[in-house]
Order: C-alpha cells, then sequence, then structure tokens
C-alpha cells in the first residue's frame, strides 16, 4: 500500500466488510454481540477459501508472493459475499419463524383487503352506466 488511493481502498474494503456482518439489536450490546457472532461464524469460511483462492493465484503466477494487502482485499470480498448470504438466510429464517395465527391472520387481512377492492372497482364501473348495486341506496 504505497499510494493514499490504496489505503483509502482498503479501508473502504475493510468498512464494508463490517458493514455486511453487522447485526441489528434492540440495544448496543445485542448489536455488537450479533455482529460478533456473525463474524465469528463466518470467518472459517472466508479464510479457508481465501487460502485456496491465493494458493490459486499464487500457482498462475508461478509462485510469486502476494502481498499482504492484496490477500487482505481477497479475505473481505469473500468475507463480503458470506455475510451477504447468511444474512439473507437469517432473514428469511425469520420468515419462517412467525407463527401459524400470525400467517392465518395475515392472509385473512390480505383476502378481505383484496375483496373490498375489487368491490370498490366493480361500484366505480357500475356508477359509470347507470346501474345500481347491492351497496347503492335507492
Amino acid at each position: 500500500m504505497n499510494t493514499i488511493k490504496e489505503k483509502i481502498t482498503f479501508t473502504f474494503a475493510a468498512l464494508l466488510y463490517l458493514l455486511f456482518h453487522l447485526r441489528g439489536g434492540t440495544t448496543v450490546g445485542e448489536m455488537l454481540a450479533g455482529t460478533l457472532m456473525q463474524l465469528l461464524t463466518t470467518a472459517p469460511y472466508c479464510i479457508g477459501f481465501t487460502f485456496i483462492a491465493v494458493r490459486i493465484i499464487q500457482y498462475l503466477h508461478h509462485g510469486k508472493k502476494i502481498p499482504w494487502d492484496r490477500i487482505f482485499r481477497i479475505f473481505f470480498a469473500i468475507g463480503i459475499f458470506f455475510g451477504f448470504f447468511f444474512a439473507l438466510y437469517e432473514y428469511a429464517e425469520q420468515g419462517q419463524l412467525k407463527s401459524p395465527e400470525q400467517t392465518v391472520h395475515a392472509s385473512v387481512e390480505t383476502n378481505v383487503a383484496s375483496v373490498n377492492r375489487k368491490k370498490k372497482i366493480s361500484e366505480r364501473r357500475m356508477e359509470g352506466t347507470g346501474m345500481r348495486t347491492a351497496s347503492t341506496p335507492v
């Protein structure tokens, strides 16, 4: 890392890595605990895939060593992917954890709103033709 641009992009990659592993919570402690747990969960995968990627790159370049900052950039890139997919998995899992009552209640509300919307549309159409509907007074 010789230039300022390299230092800025390295720092940006590190912050983006942390952002993708950031987890929510009601308090700062819960947020830090969730983020730390996420980092520790994905770290073995990131390290392993980084090791493999670095070895492949070194093999392709006839054993030439890769600078440490490039290795960390590869680690951050792989970590961003893992952070994204683990977060996506957790988000989908939260949707599955709804109780059956919540799911039924939400579907009933959706169906009622759909029926009401269709009823209003048909009433508007009937008003334009001068015909009376069952809900319009005589």
